[in-house]
C-alpha cells in the first residue's frame, strides 16, 4: 500500500514538473497576445474618447465618424371634449359633434433615433443624417402598442450642397415655438420632403435656393410636372434674429372637368423674427401667405374634391368654367418663452390659419382654425425633461359650424 502511494507521488511530481517546464512557455506566448489585444483595444478606447466630444466615434479603418443620438418619449393626453388622435390637430375636429366626450390616451410614437456621419474631403466634410421616429402607419392599441417606423430625415451634405428629404428651406424655425404637441400651432409653415438646396453666407447671415418635392392638394387628376422653388435668407446674432424666404410653383390638372386652363402658377411668401429681451426671455412671430401656398401651411391640405364635399383649403380648385384657380390662404404664429430657472423653462403660443374660399361653394370646408399653447418644461437631469401642457384647438367651417377642443398633455423624454 505505501509502495504503491510512493508511486502516485512520484508520478504525481514528475506531472508538475513537466508542466513547470512546459506551461511558462506556452503562458508567456498567450500573455504576449493578450497584452497586445489590451493594447489595440486601449489605443482605439483612447481614440474614440478624443472623437466622443466633438465628431462622435471612428468607424474602424476609416476616417468617417459616426454620432448617434435621440430620445424615448411619453405622452399622456386628456382630451375634454373630442378624442382627435395622438396630435392637436384642430383641421380633424368634427363640428357634427354637440356633446363633447372626454378620452385618455397616451403612447411613445414620437420617440426617435438619429444617426449622423461625418467624413474628411479635399473639398471639405461630408455628412449624412438619417432619423426617424414611430409616427408611421400601422399598429394598434389592443395588444402591443406597435407603431410603424417611418423616415424624418435622410440627407447628405457636402461644400454647402444638401440632397435628400429634410424640412423644406420654405420654413420659419426663427419664430417656431417649443410645445409638448408633436406639430404645435397652425399657422406656421412646417414640411419635410426630398429636395436639391444650396447654401452660402451672405455677409452674417445665409443664403439658401431649392428644389423640392412639387406634391398638390385639392383638385383631381393633379399632375406634378415641375419642382417647387424656393429661396431664404436667414440672419441670427446674440439678440434674436430673422429670416424671410419665397416660394413659387407649377400646378396642373389632367382631369376632364378642366376644360378651360388647366395649368396655375402658386406662390408664398414668408417672414419671421425672433427677440432675445433678455438672456432668459424671448419673444417671436411669423407670418406666411400666398395664392395656391397650400400644404406649406400647417393643416391647410384638403382632399382632392373642387364640390361641396371639399374639406380644406389646399392649393386649388377647378371652376365651373372648366379653369384651375387658385386659392390665397395665410397664417402666422406668435410665441413668447422664459426660463424661471436654469431648469424650468414656460412658453406661450398662438397660430392662426384661414383659406379665401367661397362659402357657397365649399359650405363643409374649414375657413379658420386656430391654436393656443401653455407648455412648461422642468429639466430633472441632463438628458431628462418632464413637461405639462394645455392647449386649445379651434375649427370654423365655410358654413359656420364651428367645434373646438382643450387638452391636457403630460410627457417625459429621455435624451441620448
Amino acid at each position: 500500500m505505501q509502495t504503491k502511494k510512493l508511486r502516485l507521488a512520484i508520478r504525481a511530481t514528475l506531472a508538475i514538473s513537466t508542466m513547470g517546464l512546459v506551461v511558462p512557455s506556452a503562458l508567456a506566448q498567450s500573455t504576449a497576445e493578450l497584452q497586445k489585444q489590451i493594447n489595440d483595444l486601449r489605443s482605439q478606447v483612447d481614440q474614440m474618447a478624443g472623437t466622443n466630444d466633438s465628431k462622435g466615434w471612428l468607424l474602424p479603418g476609416t476616417n468617417t465618424s459616426v454620432t448617434i443620438g435621440g430620445y424615448v418619449k411619453l405622452d399622456m393626453i386628456y382630451d375634454t371634449d373630442q378624442d382627435i388622435g395622438d396630435l392637436h390637430d384642430p383641421s380633424v375636429l368634427d363640428t357634427s359633434v354637440e356633446d363633447g366626450d372626454s378620452s385618455l390616451r397616451a403612447h411613445a410614437r414620437q420617440s426617435r433615433v438619429r444617426l449622423g456621419t461625418s467624413t474628411p474631403t479635399d473639398i471639405g466634410e461630408a455628412k449624412t443624417v438619417v432619423e426617424a421616429d414611430f409616427y408611421g402607419g400601422g399598429g394598434n392599441e389592443l395588444f402591443s402598442n406597435s407603431r410603424g417606423l417611418r423616415i424624418r430625415h435622410a440627407y447628405g451634405e457636402l461644400n454647402g450642397w444638401l440632397a435628400g428629404q429634410t424640412w423644406s428651406n420654405f420654413m420659419h424655425f426663427t419664430a417656431y415655438p417649443t410645445t409638448l404637441d408633436f406639430n404645435g400651432p397652425v399657422g406656421v409653415s412646417f414640411i419635410r420632403q426630398a429636395q436639391i438646396r444650396y447654401t452660402m453666407g451672405i455677409g452674417d447671415g445665409q443664403f439658401s435656393v431649392s428644389a423640392e418635392n412639387p406634391e398638390t392638394s385639392g383638385f383631381e387628376g393633379s399632375r406634378d410636372t415641375v419642382p417647387d422653388l424656393t429661396a431664404r435668407y436667414k440672419w441670427a446674432g446674440s439678440g434674436g434674429g430673422f429670416e424671410v424666404a419665397g416660394l413659387a410653383r407649377s400646378l396642373k390638372t389632367d382631369d376632364v372637368s378642366a376644360t378651360g386652363d388647366d395649368a396655375a402658377f402658386g406662390y408664398g411668401v414668408m417672414a419671421a423674427g425672433r427677440l432675445n429681451v433678455t438672456s432668459e426671455t424671448s419673444l417671436m412671430a411669423g407670418v406666411v401667405l400666398g395664392d395656391g401656398v397650400g400644404r406649406y401651411l400647417y393643416s391647410s391640405y384638403s382632399n382632392n374634391d373642387s364640390t361641396a364635399s371639399r374639406t380644406g383649403i389646399g392649393e386649388a380648385y377647378i371652376t365651373s368654367d372648366g379653369d384651375l384657380e387658385t386659392i390665397e390662404a395665410y397664417g402666422f404664429n406668435v410665441a413668447a418663452s422664459h426660463k424661471w430657472t436654469p431648469k424650468f423653462t414656460t412658453s406661450v403660443a398662438y397660430g392662426f390659419l384661414e383659406g379665401d374660399q367661397d362659402e357657397t361653394l365649399f359650405p363643409n370646408s374649414f375657413q379658420t382654425l386656430e391654436s393656443a399653447y401653455f407648455s412648461n418644461f422642468y429639466q430633472v437631469a441632463d438628458p431628462v425633461t418632464v413637461g405639462v401642457e394645455l392647449s386649445y384647438a379651434n375649427k370654423e367651417l365655410a358654413n359656420g359650424e364651428s367645434a373646438d377642443n382643450t387638452r391636457l398633455q403630460l410627457a417625459a423624454q429621455f435624451s441620448f
